[in-house]
């Protein structure tokens, strides 16, 4: 008998060892490429308004640690520019998959995170501020349609296995 659920926790387990993979086997190169191009393609009107202004001679180090993924974003003119290796570093946001697909899909607070050590924030704080006001204005909702069903629909396995290792353990 098919058992969805199964299927579905064993999916959402191997995702963080699947996407390693591809940080690693992935031209570098190509990566950066296409992270650039989607958050220029994202942040398009704030770009066009100014209002990440505030990333000006700043670096920003995103690290998604589970899956062996940091990259750098600064600001280049009126655009966003995406390195993976940074030698400067005004602020360190780190987490694992699972919460940076908790906020995006406004499933969990950074705040929450944050206290909570899931999510860290070091170096430059008032970045930090700058970054989570930003987005906290902009939501999931501005992305394609598909990404927000699938981030949807991976937050809640998250939220499923979760609380079914928080049962086990009771």
């Amino acid at each position: 008998m098919f058992d969805i659920k199964s299927v579905n926790s064993k999916l959402v387990a191997a995702l963080p060892t699947m996407l390693r993979t591809v940080t690693r086997c992935a031209p570098k190169a190509a990566q950066a490429g296409v992270l650039q191009l989607a958050l220029n393609q994202f942040f398009r009107p704030e770009l066009q308004a100014g209002e990440l202004d505030f990333l000006s001679g700043k670096t920003l180090v995103v690290q998604v640690a589970d899956i062996g993924l940091q990259f750098a974003i600064s600001l280049n003119g009126s655009r966003l520019a995406v390195q993976l290796a940074s030698v400067q570093q005004d602020l360190l946001l780190k987490a694992e998959l699972t919460d940076f697909v908790a906020m995006i899909s406004n499933t969990a607070d950074p705040d929450t995170l944050f206290f909570r050590r899931r999510l860290q924030m070091l170096g430059d704080t008032e970045l930090g501020l700058y970054c989570k006001n930003l987005l906290d204005s902009i939501g999931p909702e501005r992305l394609p349609k598909l990404c927000q069903l699938g981030l949807s629909w991976l937050a809640q396995q998250q939220q499923l296995a979760s609380d079914n290792a928080s049962a086990v353990a009771n």
